[in-house]
Parts: structure tokens; sequence; C-alpha cells
């Protein structure tokens, strides 16, 4: 009986029995014990090795687009593309260095002719009224400087103002501020009364036309008053080109 129980218990315990190790775990411990575990560790760092490089590679651009979506996320200390600034315009405005020398004479009758796109206004000078003013016009005019500028300020029924050197027909939008002159300071003449059809001066290169009788024009110097086509002049609107002005010394 007892060498029974001893060779069952050997024939239980012996190498290569179910008992002896070869029972294979289950569940995670069976996946834990299996040379799967080594296989899925090994695609688990390849593929977050993978992952890691192209987010290396695309993310910076992710995070400079914010994805498409609100506002854009910039990192710190990144370049950020801009628009390219527009083109320099090649637009000159004519400048003088200093005022023209006087080269009329006070009792020299002198006429001048504004052409413009609504027709032709002609004007007498008032040289011995106004001696610098006229003389400071008959020069610019002769030098074109008010060919191709436009009345960049009309108050219907008041006044029309040109001579803006950047108020040209061809200058960029915006250019334009009605503060212009021609790069001198003009010595001012006696101001004087203005009736409607009376030309002044202002900024050394501006010319107004009174379309009114006003004293709000006193402080500046008369030097010339319209002879005919004050109809044109009243229809002037703003921006209405000059195409030139021909002056006429008898």
């Amino acid at each position: 009986m007892a060498n029974k129980q001893s060779k069952r218990r050997r024939k239980k315990y012996e190498p290569g029995s179910a008992y002896a190790g070869h029972v294979k775990p289950t569940g995670v411990l069976g996946f834990l014990s299996s040379g799967q575990m080594v296989k899925f560790i090994f695609i688990f760092m390849a593929l977050a090795l993978a992952i890691g490089g192209a987010a290396t590679i695309f993310g910076g651009n992710v995070f400079r687009s914010g994805g498409g979506h609100g506002n854009d996320f910039v990192q710190p200390g990144a370049r950020v593309d801009q628009e390219e600034p527009p083109a320099v315009s090649e637009f000159e405005v004519t400048q003088f260095t200093s005022p023209p020398p006087l080269t009329i004479d006070a009792n020299t009758t002198i006429t001048a002719t504004i052409r413009t796109s609504l027709g032709d206004i002609e004007i007498e000078l008032l040289p011995e009224q106004a001696l610098e003013t006229v003389n400071n016009f008959v020069f610019l005019a002769q030098e074109g400087f008010y060919d191709g500028l436009k009345f960049h300020h009309v108050a219907s029924g008041f006044s029309a103002t040109a001579g803006d050197p950047a108020c040209s027909i061809d200058a960029p939008a915006g250019l334009c501020r009605g503060d212009g002159g021609p790069g001198y300071e003009l010595a001012e003449d006696a101001s004087g009364e203005f009736i409607a059809g009376t030309l002044g001066m202002a900024n050394g290169s501006q010319f107004f036309i009174a379309l009114t009788d006003s004293d709000q024009f006193d402080e500046f110097a008369p030097f010339g008053s319209i002879t005919s086509g004050l109809d044109v002049a009243e229809q002037l609107i703003t921006n209405t080109q000059i195409d030139s002005i021909e002056i006429f010394v008898q």
C-alpha cells in the first residue's frame, strides 16, 4: 500500500508533469508571461518614436496656423510672415528750395488762363496790388507747377482751392492732405477785399477762387480777378483737373 502511494506521489511530482511548471497562466498573467509581451513593447516603442518625430516636424506649423480657428498662436521668438509692403510709388512732389527772384514790373499788364476739364477761366492779375504774389504765381505757372493738379477742396458757392503739389491727378491715393506748398515760404502782400471771382494765395502755391462776396477772405492778399469764366469756376467740384495755366504778358 505504501509502495502504491509513493508511486502515485512520484508520478504526480515527476518532471514533465503538468504540475512541474508547465501549466500556462491565463488572462493578464498569461499575456505578460508570454513572448507577445516583448512584441507588444517593441511595437509600442516604434509607434511612440514615429509619433514624436511627426510632431517635431509638423508641430510648429500647427501652432503657428492655430489650426485655422480663432486667434493665431505664435511661439515666442517665432518669425511671423507678413504681407509684402506696397510698392513705393514713383510719383514725386514738385518742390523748390527758395522763392523765385522778382522778374515782373508792377505796371505790367499780365493775364492768365486756367484751363480745366470743365472749361477755361480767364484772370487779370494785379501786380500793382500784390507784386510778390503775382510774381510767384507767374513763376509757378510758367514752370508747369500747376499742370495736372486738381482742385482738392471745393465748397460750393463759397470757394475753390488748388495748388497743393501732392494733390495731383497722378498722385497715389491718400497723399493729398491739402496742406502742401512749393517748398518755401512766400512774403505776404497787403490783405484786401474779396468779391466773387477774386483770387487769393495761401501756403506759397495754393490759390483759391472766392465764389461769393465774403469778409472771411480779408486776411489774404487778392492777386487776381476773373474776367471771363466765372460760370466755369462756379461749376468746379473736388478733383476737377487743371490741364495748364498759361501766362500772357503785355
